[in-house]
């Protein structure tokens, strides 16, 4: 059997009772949680928006038990065995993230545009030479340490997690606990809540790569817009550092050509899906 639970009190709770909305944010997380872990144990590896199957939901069929009061306690059990095997994966992504948040406590990020413009001069006095998109596949950044699926896991758990965070929580405190063929007890306050955040959130842009891509939509207040990858036939969200730069790409869209152009892959908390993730515009290939 597979047992979850999860625990709040402090502040937040009133007469061992929480609000509608702290608990549906957080069954939605939970829910979510052990959906992308599912994704990857059946799939072998999991991809940005990859859609949950109604096939696989006996998988992670957990059963809301009764709440109970110490606080205010709601436990879930599954009797499927494969669930066991998902909730220990969850268990897994969350112990990591903790562990590294032990580790790196709270840090000043460096602004992620700060570190694009830094990025695209660099590129432009050839001091990076771009890697071909399959050589990125068969030998990823070296940024890349975690797996998507790592990320997926646990920025569910941190959406959770800002309830703890925010002003009005007070001084509460959320306890995680999940038992699948192991047994593992995560407790946060608000500090916690916050180092936590630190670690998962962390960014970074990878070594540059050459991609091959079919232009879909452009944005020009938001500096953003989509195209799908040639080699992967998969979508992907590609920024600019401002409109300037999104005007190079403005006549392969008009035109339905295929734009040829550097970008960096977005890696966040040490994990970039090559298929599908988020990529930084540089320049155009043989663009000076």
């Amino acid at each position: 059997m597979s047992y979850v639970m999860i625990h709040f009190d402090g502040d937040i709770v009133v007469n061992h009772q929480i609000s509608l909305r702290t608990l549906g944010k957080t069954l939605t997380h939970l829910q979510n949680c052990f959906d992308r872990a599912c994704l990857e144990k059946r799939r072998g590896a999991l991809w940005k928006y990859a859609k949950m199957p109604q096939i696989f939901y006996p998988d992670v069929e957990l059963l809301v038990q009764s709440s109970r009061e110490g606080g205010y306690i709601l436990e879930f059990i599954a009797n499927n065995p494969f669930t066991k095997s998902i909730t220990d994966r969850v268990s897994e992504a969350i112990s990591t993230a903790v562990g590294q948040s032990l580790e790196e406590g709270l840090f000043e990020s460096t602004r992620l545009e700060d570190s694009l413009v830094r990025r695209i001069e660099q590129v432009r006095a050839g001091q990076f030479q771009p890697s071909d998109f399959e050589h990125m596949l068969d030998e990823p950044d070296a940024n890349v340490i975690r797996t998507y699926g790592d990320r997926a896991i646990v920025r569910e758990v941190d959406q959770i997690l800002a309830i703890i965070r925010s002003k009005s929580a007070g001084n509460s405190f959320f306890e995680l606990l999940l038992t699948g063929e192991t047994s593992k007890r995560y407790n946060f306050n608000k500090f916690e809540a916050k180092r936590f955040h630190s670690a998962v959130s962390k960014k970074s842009l990878g070594h540059p790569v050459i991609y091959t891509a079919e232009v879909i939509s452009l944005d020009k207040n938001n500096l953003n817009g989509k195209i799908k990858n040639t080699s992967t036939n998969h979508t992907s969200n590609i920024k600019f550092i401002n409109k300037n730069e999104l005007n190079k790409a403005i006549p392969y869209f008009e035109d339905d050509e295929i734009m040829h152009f550097i970008g960096c892959p977005f890696i966040e908390y040490g994990a970039f899906d090559p298929k599908a993730g988020d990529i930084y515009f540089i320049d155009m290939v043989n663009n000076g």
